[in-house]
């Protein structure tokens, strides 16, 4: 079964209830980027004629396609209305052609339309059967984005941000501290304690850095005590 994760703010689109009635497993979440996520690096935004106008007018517009972009490999932009109305709405239709120009050629965007919201769905839907069946393999969904980095720095940070409970203070603390994501790795509970100035949060990242990776036997791992690991 084909499945699309949707925005929670397009939950009361009516459009996740079209995708269900289709056959489609439909998530809900909430995406920091994007509209629905298709496959693995595929993102869908999807704007109203009036959205869309709205938007490049008050500047959210290139934001918006700037974090998609940022986010995934393949990003689309899916226009849903008569696009006569944009003549109806705004005597600066031709900024709105020059937006979408600059995001096709610039980011790289795929513009798409529909006509209204089932329309949409099915253009979905289609899109979801090409991604996730690439090649005849399934793509699994990674809802993990991975923003473009500029340096190696930008790297670390964002692999050290990962962790639970430590966010971006925290990981440059670690990283001014111990310089290098191996020995941060390779450093003792005391050690990070006295950098996150929390025993408890030390003692989390420490067994996340020291337990063995098992997939038949996470769960067990799960419930192994911190003094098993020291």
């Amino acid at each position: 079964m084909l499945r699309i994760y949707v925005d929670n703010r397009e939950k009361n689109s009516g459009i996740p209830e079209i995708l269900k009635d289709i056959g489609i497993s439909v998530i809900i979440e909430q995406l920091d980027v994007a509209d629905y996520v298709l496959a693995d690096g595929v993102a869908v935004e999807r704007k109203s004629v009036s959205d869309l106008v709205n938007s490049v007018f008050d500047k959210r517009f290139f934001d918006q396609i700037n974090r998609l972009t940022s986010a995934y490999e393949t990003s689309f932009l899916l226009i849903e209305g008569n696009l006569n109305r944009i003549r109806e709405i705004t005597e600066k239709w031709k900024a709105i052609n020059s937006a979408l120009i600059s995001i096709i050629v610039d980011y790289d965007v795929k513009v798409i339309y529909s006509s209204d919201k089932r329309d949409t769905a099915e253009v979905l839907v289609k899109l979801a059967e090409k991604f996730q069946e690439h090649g005849g393999k399934k793509r699994i969904i990674n809802l993990h984005d991975k923003p473009k980095f500029e340096s190696i720095k930008d790297i670390q940070l964002y692999v050290v941000e990962s962790f639970p409970n430590i966010g971006e203070v925290n990981a440059k603390k670690l990283l001014e501290k111990f310089s290098t994501i191996r020995n941060i790795c390779n450093a003792s509970i005391s050690d990070l304690e006295r950098v996150l100035g929390s025993r408890k949060r030390a003692e989390e990242l420490y067994k996340i850095l020291i337990t063995p990776y098992s997939p038949q036997s996470s769960n067990s791992n799960n419930k192994k005590s911190l003094m098993d690991f020291i």
